[in-house]
């Protein structure tokens, strides 16, 4: 998980598994992201849950997969907004 240092980080880990239904040994550490003054940053408050990796072994193939479902949503959708 990443998450902004002024975030709280065992928090966030306890919303994910619960949500996710994971054991405590599924998360790995948090990496935990430096804050920047001059970015706005609009992911604050009670709402923010940082930002959930995930890392697949072997990968590469189901990414593909993956892009090409997401790249043909879009196009299907783009198509539908511009032709009516």
């Amino acid at each position: 998980m990443s998450i902004h240092e002024s975030a709280d980080a065992a928090a966030a880990v306890r919303w994910w598994m619960e949500r996710l239904e994971l054991p405590d040994d599924r998360i790995k550490r948090s990496t935990i992201k430096r804050h920047r003054i001059a970015t706005l940053r609009r992911n604050t408050g009670d709402d923010y849950h940082g930002c959930l990796v995930i890392n697949v072994p072997g990968s590469r193939e189901l990414y593909w997969r993956i892009e090409g479902l997401v790249s043909g949503i879009f196009a299907a959708t783009h198509n539908e907004s511009t032709s009516g």
